[in-house]
């Protein structure tokens, strides 16, 4: 103990000493900026971020903030990215507000998509950054196009976009072994008008364990092994018409195998209409849409279910509300979705998702994620018996009238405002040294 406290003794003082406060300069002056963009997305680099826009600072909180950047992103029909980018005037700048946006392409790499965004984000803070001291260090450039207008594009593709991933992962040791495969293959068509996705997928999961054996003793007399395997296929299409700036109609279909489902073959075919309250347009910032549906499938099932069939046809119907909304103080998400089978009422399911991420206040956020499912339509359930490994490896959908899956989080952070320092050292260590409390 004593010599761990030698070395790390004169470390935590060394980093607790109280230092004299730097002499102002004239950054003191400059635009304080809150960038806020989601940690998952790649080109939200927040290093790179504040090593590449230096004419503004940085804090990690928006009350602190003369400027607020909310920068939210959704899917391009071709599988690129959109950035919208919001800004905020606060304080200072009370009342002022603009909004650009940055397209990165399917094809960009992670460097290439966090460059475009710095760029638009750079070109956002310039109205700010004129009005203070630190404009009469800022110069503007411009670079000429090679020609002096640019011809309308010619796509060849038609904005059909393709897709194909293979995966796989391979663990194991003395006594359990894991393989799992997957594969897919995509292809989209977006346009103004029409939504076109299609995809096809397959999956592979086997696993094996030895068991221990023992005798009416006690003592190990060998092992067995209990191998699960599992495979799972589909193929998916799902079409929309743009019926103006609040509906749209379309319908999705599928083909399906699920070993876990008890489903050799399922066909589904499902036309739908839905009203967005709000044009889809602002679909990045607020969007509440109704979607009706009415399907049919087709089961074609591997073992007899519990209601002594082998293959039906089943009739279907279903209503969905869902609503998403980002804000400066957060963002909200979240769905009702009813549905029932049109030969009986009773077999149905009700779910209901949501999402809920906001600053409570000044440091304080909260977190919230879950789902609750009703359930009264297993019409697929085998009717064999299920054995012990069937339920502890999952083989097989077990009988349940309800699920539900729920996560909250809660954090606070004070201190420093000022949010501008990048310093990577030892962040590339392969141990791991951490004090707990």
């Amino acid at each position: 103990m004593l010599p761990l406290l030698s070395v790390v003794g004169p470390l935590a003082l060394g980093a607790l000493a109280a230092q004299a406060p730097p002499a102002a300069t004239a950054q003191d002056s400059a635009v304080r900026v809150f960038v806020d963009c989601p940690g998952f997305v790649p080109a939200c680099d927040f290093d790179f971020l504040r090593t590449e826009i230096t004419f503004v600072s940085y804090v990690r909180n928006r009350e602190d903030a003369d400027v607020h950047v909310l920068i939210t992103t959704q899917q391009t029909g071709g599988g690129g990215t959109e950035y919208t980018l919001s800004f905020i005037g606060l304080k200072r700048f009370s009342g002022a507000a603009d909004t650009l946006r940055y397209f990165s392409r399917q094809t960009d790499t992670p460097d290439e998509a966090r460059k475009g965004l710095a760029r638009v984000l750079t070109l956002g803070l310039v109205r700010y950054v004129a009005a203070t001291p630190l404009a009469e260090r800022l110069t503007v450039s411009y670079t000429a196009p090679a020609t002096a207008a640019s011809a309308k594009v010619h796509d060849p593709w038609n904005y059909w976009v393709f897709r194909t991933r293979l995966n796989g992962n391979f663990n194991g040791q003395r006594s359990t072994r894991f393989t799992f495969l997957n594969g897919s293959l995509s292809a989209n068509r977006t346009t103004d008008d029409w939504k076109i996705n299609i995809g096809m997928n397959y999956g592979y999961n086997d696993s094996d364990f030895d068991v221990p054996v023992y005798d009416s003793s006690g003592a190990q007399v060998g092992t067995t092994t209990i191998t699960n395997i599992q495979r799972n296929a589909g193929v998916q299409v799902l079409v929309a018409r743009s019926l103006g700036p609040h509906w749209s109609a379309g319908g999705r279909g599928s083909a399906t195998h699920s070993t876990f489902s008890n489903q050799d073959v399922g066909l589904r075919l499902a036309p739908a209409v839905e009203y967005d309250v709000f044009p889809y347009k602002a679909s990045t910032r607020k969007l509440l849409t109704l979607q009706y549906a009415v399907g049919v499938t087709h089961f074609a099932y591997a073992d007899t279910t519990i209601f002594d069939k082998l293959r039906e046809t089943l009739f279907d119907e279903s209503l969905t509300l869902s609503a998403n909304v980002t804000q400066p103080w957060g963002s909200i998400s979240a769905s009702v979705e009813g549905a029932h089978y049109l030969q009986d009422f009773r077999k149905n399911h009700l779910t209901l998702f949501s999402s809920l991420d906001v600053r409570v206040f000044k440091g304080l956020s909260l977190s919230l994620f879950g789902d609750v499912e009703l359930v009264h339509d297993q019409l697929y359930l085998s009717k064999a018996s299920l054995t012990t490994a069937d339920v502890l490896l999952q083989r097989r959908q077990l009988a349940t009238n309800y699920r539900y899956f729920a996560f909250v989080g809660l954090s606070y952070q004070f201190g420093s405002a000022i949010n501008n320092i990048v310093n990577p050292r030892f962040g590339g260590s392969g141990g791991s040294f951490f004090f707990s409390f």
